[in-house]
């Protein structure tokens, strides 16, 4: 049977090796690990092969020898293949180039824990704890891809799944909204009407980015005031009501057009920032924002939290609450003018 033992590389640092027999010969393997539990399921692995190899039978999991950058391309087409979403798939492909690019177009098998570590505090340095987190998160799914996909494996284990690696991604205490000041100085600036049409339509329906761009004119019910929302985040169609100044924009809108706004997200996205910049609003905005900004402006108004829910598409008012804030910060001249002073 095999057995573990521990090879130093240097004071305190170790990684747990697997020895065995195999056909008569003393054989050793790493298992790319120094946790205890992660060699031992590398060791059961290995047993279980040597036992199918004397009843005749093919090992149960043949690791395939693969360059990262190898298995990055099968990965990506793969995810291509089964539907996932183009962004999503950008995501995996820009965290594998920056590991790729930190471990050099090594073998898959020789990325271990002690890599994973190091990578992560190489990254710590660079990208804050948010950026890091999103990358991590897509390279631990990746590589568990590798590790339990259908066929031929490319793993052992994962080096990317160790407890407490993905780094906290630090979010904020509240949703980042424009004030009234803020949303006046950045329409004042956007000189081209066209443009300034599609961030008031993202104001005043409260709308995600992408479901703007997928917006159909036939989804624009022009008689009754409505428009519908398709293929939202929450798989529900959302249909809203229009009000004067949105009915304004749309009829503004040029209808020669296959849709009411042609633009691709990461251009929209741009956009937003270039006229941020330019309104000199210093806050890191970006373009969800505005769905927050609408939501706040809903607040203010005393507008019930359950109708923002619905007007939104929140599943429940407990995604709504987070906006209440703000009538706590507009109090706050109220609450100053108080005082027991004479």
């Amino acid at each position: 049977m095999a057995t573990l033992f521990k090879r130093y590389h240097k004071k305190d640092s170790y990684t747990w090796y697997v020895s065995y027999m195999d056909q008569g010969k003393s054989r050793m393997k790493s298992t790319g690990t120094k946790n205890l539990k992660l060699a031992e399921k590398v060791k059961q692995r290995i047993e279980e092969d040597i036992l199918r190899v004397k009843k005749g039978l093919e090992p149960k999991e043949q690791i395939e020898p693969t360059l990262l950058s190898e298995f990055a391309s099968v990965y990506l087409a793969n995810r291509r293949k089964i539907g996932k979403a183009e962004r999503t798939i950008q995501t995996d492909e820009y965290s594998l180039r920056r590991l790729l690019d930190y471990t050099g177009d090594c073998s898959l098998l020789s990325i271990t824990q002690k890599v994973a570590q190091a990578y992560k505090e190489y990254k710590l340095e660079r990208v804050n704890n948010t950026s890091a987190s999103i990358e991590f998160r897509s390279i631990r799914a990746a590589f568990n891809w590798a590790l339990e996909k259908p066929g031929t494996k490319y793993l052992y284990y994962n080096p990317f799944a160790q407890k407490h690696l993905i780094p906290s991604a630090k979010k904020s205490e509240y949703p980042l909204c424009l004030s009234p000041e803020e949303k006046s100085q950045f329409l004042e600036t956007i000189g081209l009407q066209e443009h300034k049409n599609l961030f008031k339509f993202y104001l005043l329906t409260g709308c995600r980015r992408s479901e703007a761009l997928r917006l159909e004119w036939e989804d624009v019910d022009f008689e009754g005031r409505r428009i519908t929302f398709r293929q939202t985040k929450t798989k529900k169609d959302r249909t809203i009501p229009m009000n004067i100044e949105l009915m304004q924009i749309i009829n503004a809108l040029d209808r020669t057009r296959t849709r009411p706004f042609e633009y691709s997200p990461s251009w929209v996205s741009h956009l937003f920032r270039k006229y941020l910049k330019k309104s000199g609003i210093q806050k890191e905005f970006h373009l969800h924002c505005l769905r927050h900004t609408a939501a706040s402006d809903m607040v203010r108004q005393n507008i019930h939290l359950s109708k923002i829910a619905k007007l939104l598409g929140h599943s429940s008012t407990r995604t709504t609450e987070i906006y209440t804030h703000v009538v706590v910060e507009d109090l706050r001249e109220a609450a100053e003018a108080l005082t027991c002073i004479g």
